[in-house]
């Protein structure tokens, strides 16, 4: 059978990075369309003309034989159609009827249970470092601290103590002691946690350990080196 093309349409700074990884373990070509963030750290308007939202990662699959082309966008669904697809002989899968479904859960987790908390976090954070004069940076830092401490800091801390858990309970991995998808997936929101200061790494052992063993593959360092080379930075 011959594979289609797949193009990535990549955005430096963002959350695509794991596209790379994911196509780069299971060893598939692919292109990569590379975007830059204007001054205001938004996307480009030329990612628009590929998706109506504009947003990366997007996945551009054009079949070689009629030159028909779909386009994938949202991380979790660009993962499940690629494992669906190309990933045949199980390197990132699971032959397990159960395990499988642990992944697909895993694959709909990221964006729906443990990125809304982390995000507010972040931007509650933004809220406290910007310049914004005296006395209503006061005011700024005590609603912001007020949302944090009543819901999304509370709520992370809830994200965070269940992945820990689930690390545990699957020998140092999200599903079934090994390697998968939704490893690679549950990446980026895990780092940021902990890079932007929302959890202590001494308290996430499992996590770190686990976080230790996923970017020591060689997957990992090949897609860094491509994304450090077009202005992605690690």
């Amino acid at each position: 059978m011959t594979l289609p093309t797949i193009r990535v349409h990549w955005l430096n700074e963002s959350r695509a990075f794991r596209v790379l990884w994911l196509l780069d373990h299971l060893k598939l070509d692919y292109e990569i369309i590379p975007y830059k963030r204007d001054e205001g750290h938004r996307a480009p308007e030329s990612l628009k003309k590929i998706h109506p939202l504009g947003r990366s990662p997007l996945v551009e699959i054009e079949d070689k034989s009629t030159g028909k082309k779909k386009i994938l966008a949202e991380s979790g669904y660009i993962f499940q159609y690629i494992l669906q697809h190309f990933d045949q002989s199980n390197i990132l899968n699971n032959t397990d009827a159960d395990m499988s479904e642990k992944i697909q859960y895993y694959l709909h987790y990221v964006e729906g249970s443990l990125q809304p908390p982390l995000m507010i976090e972040y931007l509650l954070s933004m809220v406290q470092k910007a310049p914004i004069p005296f006395p209503i940076s006061y005011l700024a830092g005590k609603i912001t601290g007020k949302i944090s401490e009543k819901y999304s800091s509370g709520e992370l801390k809830s994200q965070l103590d269940f992945v820990e858990g689930e690390i545990s309970k699957n020998r140092g991995y999200l599903v079934d002691g090994k390697l998968s998808g939704a490893d690679i997936l549950m990446s980026f929101p895990l780092q940021m946690a902990f890079q932007r200061g929302f959890a202590k790494p001494a308290d996430y052992p499992n996590i770190q350990s686990w976080m230790k063993i996923i970017t020591s593959l060689d997957s990992y360092s090949v897609s860094k080196d491509k994304a450090n080379a077009l202005g992605g930075k690690f």
